[in-house]
């Protein structure tokens, strides 16, 4: 009895040593790819191959310098064709970046319009609508919530089938 007693202790503790190496292998391993740095190499001298909750490898920080030379020539196409962007930009309102609020002088603009459309064409839904207006459904959604909430417009349907009447 104290032999299987012994024999499971160490194997219980081989267990726990291999455990510990793999860990600290890992980390190792992760602390190397966030420097930049080669991966390590599995004990057989193989590459370490990618697995559940491994990192991915990291480019190289040489790689960096030649993107920044080739920062000056977009820059110079940008700044012959900055005339042109202005015009573009006079003539219809500027792209925002996401997560950008909307002016809200172009947002009373559009829930106008979008309410003019549904008095004039009762029924549609939003992709009609959306194309009608030669606006994007995700710009419409909005102002058909200041509609629905001011009770100008009414709904019928659910989701894509939802059509819109005036109130």
């Amino acid at each position: 009895m104290p032999n299987i007693d012994h024999d499971i202790r160490a194997q219980i503790e081989a267990f726990a040593e291999n455990l510990t190496a793999l860990v600290r292998r890992a980390a190792l391993d992760a602390v190397t790819a966030a420097i930049g740095g080669a991966p390590a190499t599995a004990p057989s001298g193989a590459p370490a191959k990618r697995g559940r909750g491994r990192p991915r490898k990291v480019a190289l920080p040489a790689a960096a310098p030649a993107k920044a030379a080739k920062a000056p020539a977009a820059t110079a196409k940008a700044a012959k064709r900055a005339p042109a962007a202005k015009a573009a930009v006079s003539k219809k309102a500027a792209k925002r970046s996401p997560g950008e609020k909307r002016p809200p002088a172009e947002l009373t603009k559009l829930v106008d319009k979008l309410h003019d459309f549904i008095k004039s064409h009762p029924g549609q839904r939003m992709e009609a609508i959306g194309k009608a207006l030669a606006t994007p459904t995700k710009d419409l959604n909005l102002p058909v919530k200041k509609l629905l909430g001011a009770k100008k417009i009414r709904t019928k349907g659910k989701k894509r089938a939802t059509e819109y009447f005036p109130a």
